[in-house]
């Protein structure tokens, strides 16, 4: 969602990177991007842990508490809003015939706040939405896009086209089987995306309708 088809103006990595660094851990830029994407309470764990902080259960749950708190205060006052272009890409893409659905590293909590905020909770430009906390471990691990999957009722992974603005984007889609495309919407360049192995790069999701990839979709 953030970073591919929202745009939430890098609150929420600024509020996960506050999470741990007010509990003392210390990470470089590289360090912190690897996590970008993923479950977040599983990014709190390993950033406290790789920032030098000898976190127990109930500081992971502080620091987990501060986050959803902190975010769920910034969104309200300042709620995200869709990427240029990106609602008419899903507008396109569903006349086509397509299927939609939106994964995410955020708790249903906050990707309920999202939705509602941009006005996607109970539209027609997406089918479902799978969070973060809603399946045995998020990205890198397929398990987003097999749920998705699942209950969409589609069986083929070569039918199926993920697209994303992380490396735990890309990786998701490769252990699911998928086909992985990563969008320059993020932090990552398309050198970043080349090296990752990303299927194919597009400069937005709004693109997407109008790649030879989409050509007579029905998915």
């Amino acid at each position: 969602m953030a970073g591919t088809t929202v745009n939430d103006r890098d609150e929420v990595y600024r509020v996960l990177r506050a999470s741990t660094e007010r509990f003392g851990a210390q990470f470089s830029d590289e360090e912190f991007q690897q996590w970008m994407g993923t479950e977040k309470r599983w990014a709190i764990t390993n950033l406290l842990q790789i920032g030098g902080v000898e976190a127990d259960e109930a500081l992971i749950e502080e620091a987990w508490t501060w986050f959803r708190a902190e975010l769920r205060r910034t969104y309200t006052e300042q709620p995200p809003v869709p990427l240029d272009g990106v609602e008419q890409a899903l507008r396109d893409l569903k006349a086509r015939g397509v299927k939609i659905g939106l994964t995410t590293g955020f708790s249903r909590e906050i990707t309920d706040l999202i939705l509602d905020a941009i006005g996607w909770s109970g539209s027609d430009l997406i089918d479902l939405s799978v969070a973060g906390d809603e399946v045995p471990a998020g990205r890198p691990e397929p398990f987003l896009i097999q749920a998705v999957m699942e209950r969409l009722e589609v069986s083929e992974a070569a039918a199926v086209i993920s697209a994303g603005d992380t490396a735990a984007d890309v990786e998701s889609a490769r252990r699911a089987g998928v086909t992985s495309i990563g969008v320059l919407t993020g932090h990552l360049s398309r050198a970043d995306f080349e090296a990752l192995g990303a299927d194919l790069i597009l400069a937005s999701v709004a693109d997407l309708p109008a790649h030879i990839v989409m050509s007579g979709a029905s998915r």
